[in-house]
């Protein structure tokens, strides 16, 4: 053992009586050898006495937490229940047990009232005394459990290392369980390394929700609801304290929530307790710091070196939270930290009683601080809790431009509506962000009314001469526009910016095109649509707005998936993400994971994607389209689905029927249907689907002729008309359900929409399949793969059509495929086109006849188109007649044997590079 003789205190004192072996110490406290009585009222803590009988099969067993944190009342109930042939000794340390003969002689004391025999006696000498016990120890030789609780009470360092010393070299057969508020200063590394070291600290100890509930039941007569347990739980985070203050007031009223909520709230016996049991014994700086602090949630070492005007702060905290002063490390770095909710309460209290004249600056230093790091919400939050209005609007203004690039909507709103409508219109980028999130969030009502009172606020804010008046009177022309094409459902307004325009704002002339892109979108103008949200990406160059970049891509990659080109929409959507995954998980994050999900799923890589949608789901409050949301619960839905996991699907389902039915989105709601009848036919559940056409009327919408005849197509109405043809097929109907798929796919193929007419063939030819007319199912299912064959259905047109892997499987083993499946495809989607173990090998089919050569005049137009120039302008450089252009383009499409452009340009590059 080191030397003690020159450490403080070393020495027993030569006047203390010693106790030489044997002798009756009846000079002893009888209560500090036995565990204390404790609370009649106790909960069962299995969890934490398991690792505690877990504990004591090694040398340690370390149990520190804050105070009233039930360490004594659980070593107490172990003390008291334990099932070991051990003996079990028992010493509750005090401050006089500082003085090394007094701790040495009760530790002899504790161990000799289990141990009679216990030969050791008391010295002069510290390291004497401490060779002494351990020779005792060694000599007992029968297992011996020594507890001592609350050893933070030993601050004499002396004899902290004397007792580490003793417990490191005591005897295999001596376990030693320690209790104390903080971390003590003993030998633990090599305890850690040889496993002979259970730790347990406030979590282990903390109540959870059914202990809650049974202290409850027992302290208060009454059983709490669900709405209690949690408010408690999240109050008190299962600090034993708190919650027994709690009900022991609670305990009194007739209604025992409203009494939880007020005893909890007005912090009466909490913050007295806290108050006189931590916070008075600190010394005078830590307590300052303590109060100052908790002006802030969260805290680290340099913001609380800002507030306070120190140096030292992270080493402050350090100590803290060794000494288990209610605050908790927030990382693995320990960089961040925060209170306990109750303590922060008692703190904050404390800090308007004693520094209510400096919280206003307080709060100012934490906004620059939180402002400097980049982290706007917390600095906007203490910049109105400093009354500094000039400083609220400086930084709203920086943040509201910063959040606009990243499509942080929700923040925008937020914040702005603190403001009164003067300070938003003597503000231009205020007003105008605050207008343009209305306007993207379609909050169409609020953005009428705030543009109107923008305009009539700019007659008082600012003087007819005023340049800056005249610039913002523009920017809400600009809105106007936007609002204008949002809340219009025609694409084309004819609505143009002025190029005339000075000053251009261009992110509203960015967001205008890619609102016009979204429209033609919904009008299945795909061309246009690519055009324009390539514009709006063009518009945003030299100026860095993540989101309306990523999701002018996604548009485009849209417009891709739509016109069958799946390759190129597959690797946008991966260069939209990629530019976003190593960004916060903000709204351009959201929107990337979003379209990649959709690409890893049509791909077949189902883990990929269903890990970006579960990544995905709680974020997405943050979408600013309706498209995002339901977008990740249908994938995540079907990929449930694919799993056999019904139930789980359902409720995706269900709850997203539920927002779209709050907020009367009839497109999304048409695919929830379909969706839902399509899982239905998977689980063969015929009632259920009879309720969901009830729900939908696909029924009553037949009989009134819906889709009798073709007309101009409309997702909505093709998507309820599919789920009324799953509904037919499965009542053995599929004359009627083929005339329903029949005039749909003739609408889709009207506007060129190349994916939805090639799932409509797959249902066509399983219609025909089921009515066994396998011909015709074969000539359907040829007809879709001749849209997509040079990528194959993707996995959305398997899963949408129950049955379709049964009829290719056939048309493969008959030789009936006109068109050779790459291997490629055949391997990715092995899971859905092999019988039991293996691939048909007829899927090797002979290509289809080449394809008929194209005239000059032809490759001409071919090489006009592939420009992207429009048929008015094909028709100009080629000096014929539109009618004439459109009727050598329908002809380069039908040799080609293609429907779109960019499937004719794709088809064209093929067949010169075979020639070459």
């Amino acid at each position: 053992m080191p030397s003690l003789r020159n450490a403080p205190g070393n020495r027993l004192s030569q006047t203390g009586s010693a106790a030489s072996s044997g002798e009756p110490l009846s000079h002893l406290l009888p209560t500090k050898l036995s565990p204390p009585q404790t609370a009649s009222v106790l909960v069962t803590r299995d969890a934490a006495l398991r690792k505690v009988d877990e504990g004591i099969r090694g040398k340690l067993v370390l149990v520190t937490a804050p105070l009233g944190s039930g360490k004594t009342t659980l070593l107490t109930q172990w003390y008291r229940e334990a099932r070991v042939p051990h003996l079990l000794a028992w010493l509750s340390l005090d401050e006089q047990d500082n003085a090394p003969e007094r701790f040495f002689s009760y530790l002899v004391g504790a161990i000799r009232r289990v141990a009679p025999d216990f030969d050791a006696y008391s010295t002069s000498e510290l390291d004497h005394a401490t060779s002494v016990l351990l020779r005792s120890l060694w000599n007992l030789g029968r297992e011996l459990v020594v507890v001592l609780d609350d050893f933070h009470a030993l601050r004499e360092r002396s004899l902290v290392r004397a007792f580490s010393y003793l417990m490191d070299h005591s005897p295999p057969h001596v376990h030693w369980v320690v209790s104390s508020r903080h971390v003590p200063e003993l030998d633990l590394a090599k305890l850690k390394l040889t496993e002979q070291l259970v730790t347990l600290d406030g979590r282990d100890l903390s109540l959870d929700g059914e202990a809650i509930r049974e202290l409850g039941q027992r302290m208060c007569g009454a059983a709490l609801t669900s709405e209690d347990v949690d408010y408690l739980t999240s109050r008190t985070e299962g600090w034993v304290a708190g919650v027994k203050l709690a009900l022991l007031s609670a305990g009194e009223h007739a209604s025992v929530s409203d009494a939880l909520r007020k005893a909890i709230g007005s912090n009466h016996d909490v913050a007295r307790y806290l108050a006189d049991a931590v916070l008075r014994e600190q010394a005078e700086d830590v307590r300052a710091f303590l109060v100052q602090s908790s002006v802030v949630e969260h805290l680290n070492g340099e913001l609380c070196n800002a507030l306070l005007g120190i140096t030292h702060a992270p080493a402050l905290l350090a100590n803290l939270e060794r000494a288990q002063l209610f605050i908790q490390p927030l990382d693995t770095e320990h960089r961040w930290y925060r209170y306990h909710p109750l303590f922060l309460d008692v703190l904050r209290t404390q800090l308007a009683c004693d520094f209510g004249d400096r919280v206003s600056r307080l709060h100012h230093a934490a906004s620059r601080w939180f402002a400097e790091h980049q982290m706007p919400d917390e600095a906007l939050t203490h910049a109105f809790a400093s009354g500094d209005r000039s400083w609220c609007l400086e930084l709203t203004a920086r943040s509201v431009e910063a959040w606009m690039r990243e499509g942080e909507i929700g923040s925008v709103l937020e914040w702005t509506a603190k403001l009164t409508a003067d300070e938003i219109i003597r503000s231009p980028a205020i007003c105008v962000g605050h207008i343009a999130c209305l306007i993207l969030s379609r909050r169409f009502t609020h953005a009428t009314t705030a543009l109107e009172d923008a305009q009539r606020g700019l007659e008082t804010a600012y003087a007819a001469t005023d340049p800056e008046r005249e610039r913002l009177s523009k920017r809400l022309a600009h809105l106007s526009l936007l609002h204008t094409v949002l809340s219009d459902s025609a694409p084309d307004s004819g609505i143009e910016l002025d190029p005339s325009a000075e000053e251009p704002d261009v992110f509203v002339a960015s967001a205008v095109l890619a609102a016009k892109a979204y429209q033609a979108l919904r009008m299945n103008r795909f061309d246009a649509m690519r055009r324009l949200a390539l514009s709006a990406r063009e518009t945003l160059q030299g100026l860095n707005s993540p989101f309306l970049t990523g999701y002018s891509d996604v548009l485009v990659a849209l417009a891709d998936s739509a016109q069958g080109n799946m390759k190129d929409a597959a690797e946008r959507c991966e260069e939209a993400y990629e530019r976003a995954r190593s960004g916060r998980r903000n709204p351009v994050w959201v929107n990337a994971a979003t379209a990649l999900a959709k690409a890893r799923y049509e791909q077949n890589r189902l883990d990929e994607a269903e890990a970006l949608c579960v990544e995905v789901l709680p974020l997405l409050p943050q979408a600013t389209v309706f498209e995002t949301f339901s977008l990740a619960y249908f994938l995540l839905a079907r990929i449930k689905t694919i799993r056999g996991k019904y139930a789980e699907a359902y409720r995706l389902l269900d709850y997203l029927h539920s927002v779209l039915e709050c907020s009367n989105q009839a497109r999304f709601l048409a695919h929830v249907c379909v969706e839902k009848i399509r899982l239905y036919l998977v689980e063969q559940s015929p009632a259920r689907m009879r309720v969901v056409a009830q729900e939908f009327e696909l029924g009553e919408r037949m009989r009134r002729g819906e889709w009798s005849e073709k007309r101009f197509y409309d997702e909505t109405w093709e998507q309820l008309g599919l789920a009324q043809a799953w509904v037919l097929m499965s009542r053995g109907r599929q004359g009627k359900a083929l005339a329903i798929l029949e005039t749909l796919r003739a609408s889709a193929h009207d506007v060129g929409y190349v994916s939805r007419e090639a799932a409509l063939l797959a249902a066509i030819a399983v219609c025909h399949w089921r009515a066994g007319d396998a011909p015709a199912a074969f000539a359907a299912l040829n007809r879709g793969f001749a849209l997509v064959q040079r990528f194959g259905f993707g996995r959305s047109v398997f899963d949408e059509t129950p049955g379709l892997q049964e009829v290719i499987v056939a048309a493969a083993t008959q030789r009936k495929l006109s068109f050779a499946l790459p291997e490629k495809y055949t391997a990715r989607y092995q899971d859905l086109l092999s019988v039991g173990d293996s691939m048909p090998a007829e899927f090797a089919a002979p290509p289809s006849a080449p394809l008929e050569p194209l005239t000059e005049r032809e490759l001409q137009m071919l090489k006009l188109l592939a420009q992207g120039l429009s048929n008015q302008e094909i028709s100009e450089r080629s000096n014929v007649a539109l009618s004439t252009t459109k009727w050598h383009l329908r002809n380069v499409f039908a040799k080609l044997e293609v429907t779109t452009r960019t499937a004719a340009i794709v088809k064209a590059q093929e067949r010169l590079q075979r020639n070459l």
